[in-house]
């Protein structure tokens, strides 16, 4: 069983024992009240035939200062695969989030 943490690494551009060969991205936005929302989704294609959808969310606010870790919503998901891979779903709600959980998955991969 492969883990979707190897994926999430190679998308990211951490080294992984797979690659990305391809991907294709959505992108729109809309306003709700005060803030501008930025929504995409990319589908991730692996040189072992997987593919993994990124589904994105940014919510923009007119009055926000710089914050260190704004929201940030990230949604990654096993879309297709002949091979067993765990979990089949990892989401974040920011990006330092995301970014300790990928440090501490590259400790697990070495």
């Amino acid at each position: 069983m492969q883990s979707l943490a190897s994926y999430i690494l190679a998308i990211q551009g951490y080294p992984s024992p797979i690659s990305v060969v391809s991907h294709t991205q959505e992108q729109h936005s809309y306003r709700d009240d005060n803030a501008q929302i930025c929504e995409s989704l990319t589908l991730y294609h692996f040189d072992n035939g997987v593919v993994v959808s990124l589904l994105s969310e940014q919510d923009k606010q007119a009055d926000e200062s710089d914050t260190v870790c704004g929201d940030y919503w990230l949604s990654y998901r096993v879309v297709t695969a002949d091979i067993a891979i765990s979990p089949q779903q990892k989401s974040f709600s920011n990006l330092c989030q995301q970014s300790f959980w990928l440090k501490m998955q590259q400790g697990l991969n070495e």
